[in-house]
């Protein structure tokens, strides 16, 4: 199938659908994160003056009362899985995202978020507007391989206009979903087709907020050195490490909870009990972390080197947690907090490496650990970091790329050996 001749007019209308599915694919993300934003405000920045609790407690009340909710609405909805990962390996396998579902997780992930989930947007998202486009494959009656593309399509453009880079959403679909396109036909059925829905929900999405996502961090100027390039290593090392744990505890905590999965509600209320005690202990943790983490780096060193990786851990441990308790969320962004916690630690434990290198080359390594998807790990911290740092980032990506492939496939190994080594049932 992947080898047959490309049909000029049947791709022409593929990539008008395309670009088409972008400008949707903006303006649901738009609306999404505008809804979000501002029922949080009103909820959180409003409600306790009105209210006169004390703020530790209102946010262990809403964060339980959300827990609630959202155990009710997966009740009502379904138990659907919704980490992205986990998405991009079944599109991988089936080229397709499953839209009947995606209306019930888009609702919890809304719920989820304005109580204060340390969740950010992405991945209900990514099944919203990748499940348009194989909605829209659907109902046009395209093959499967132009089903396929406009999943990419949908997924890509949500990407693109929700970092306003349509390099980023592309990168980040082709290397997450793994399958179903190679060589030149995954250029023309992957990569072109997405690159142009991008470029459109990129404007689209700039011209409907105002502005690009910009760089949010300042620090001090930095100029590269050779230096540079080998501290970036072990500091790659401890960002993917914090990677593989998050990796690791969200593993642990789902297998535990598997037996709650005929009791929805009560899942979903112990998520929410532990994101109160959580965020009502550590205000820093709650929500995605996007604004956040730019108070970590103001007040580092107020906040001192403990706090920091007490801060990173709780928020890798809260979001594990929401994630298997059936809360709908996406964790790049909380990731992104841990990574930026780390490297401000780091910077204080060795005060006379830049701040720029030791924030980009621990982001960059657990970013990689976390998603799998390189290229993007390195866009994704350049447009946070100076663009000085690119060849301390190039490193970052090389060595946790390399370590976390070698714990997996360790991992792997000893998961198979276990599985040879067990015995084989007996008959009665």
């Amino acid at each position: 199938m992947n080898d047959a001749p490309v049909n000029a007019k049947s791709y022409i209308r593929l990539m008008v659908l395309i670009a088409l599915l972008g400008v949707a694919s903006a303006v649901v993300t738009f609306a999404f994160m505008a809804l979000v934003n501002l029922t949080t405000r009103v909820i959180w920045d409003l409600a306790p003056h009105a209210l006169g609790l004390d703020p530790r407690l209102f946010t262990f009340l809403v964060c339980t009362l959300g827990g609630l909710v959202v155990g009710l609405l997966v009740k009502l909805f379904g138990d659907h899985n919704a980490i992205f990962s986990d998405l991009m390996k079944e599109f991988g396998k089936t080229g397709r995202f499953d839209y009947r579902h995606a209306p019930g997780i888009v609702v919890t992930a809304f719920f989820s978020l304005i109580a204060g989930a340390a969740l950010g947007p992405e991945a209900p998202l990514a099944d919203a507007c990748g499940g348009m486009g194989t909605l829209m494959g659907d109902k046009l009656k395209l093959d499967k391989r132009e089903t396929r593309t406009l999943g990419f399509g949908g997924l890509s453009s949500m990407l693109a206009a929700f970092i306003t880079n349509p390099f980023g959403g592309a990168l980040l679909s082709l290397e997450s979903s793994k399958g179903g396109m190679s060589g030149m036909q995954g250029y023309l059925w992957g990569l072109f087709p997405s690159l142009l829905g991008s470029a459109v929900a990129t404007v689209v999405f700039v011209g409907l907020t105002g502005s690009f996502f910009s760089q949010l961090y300042s620090f001090p100027a930095y100029i590269p050195r050779l230096e540079d390039l080998l501290i970036a290593v072990p500091l790659a090392v401890i960002g993917g490490l914090a990677g593989l744990v998050f990796t690791l505890v969200f593993k642990a905590l789902r297998k535990l909870m598997q037996p709650l999965n005929n009791h929805l509600v009560l899942r979903g209320l112990i998520g929410g009990l532990g994101m109160g005690i959580i965020g009502a202990l550590l205000p820093l943790t709650l929500f995605s972390g996007e604004e956040q983490t730019v108070e970590l780096v103001k007040g580092a060193t107020t906040l001192g080197f403990g706090m920091l990786i007490l801060l990173a851990f709780s928020k890798l441990l809260a979001t594990s947690l929401l994630l298997a308790t059936g809360w709908k969320g996406g964790y790049i962004f909380p990731i992104m907090f841990a990574g930026i916690a780390l490297g401000m630690a780091s910077t204080l434990l060795f005060p006379g490496v830049p701040t720029a290198v030791t924030v980009a080359a621990v982001l960059a390594g657990v970013l990689v650990a976390v998603l799998r998807a390189p290229l993007f790990a390195a866009l994704f911290t350049l447009a946070l970091v100076d663009a000085e740092t690119a060849p301390v980032v190039a490193v970052a990506v090389l060595v946790g790329s390399l370590m976390t492939a070698y714990l997996v496939r360790r991992e792997s190994r000893q998961e198979s050996a276990e599985v040879q080594a067990a015995p084989l049932p007996t008959a009665d």
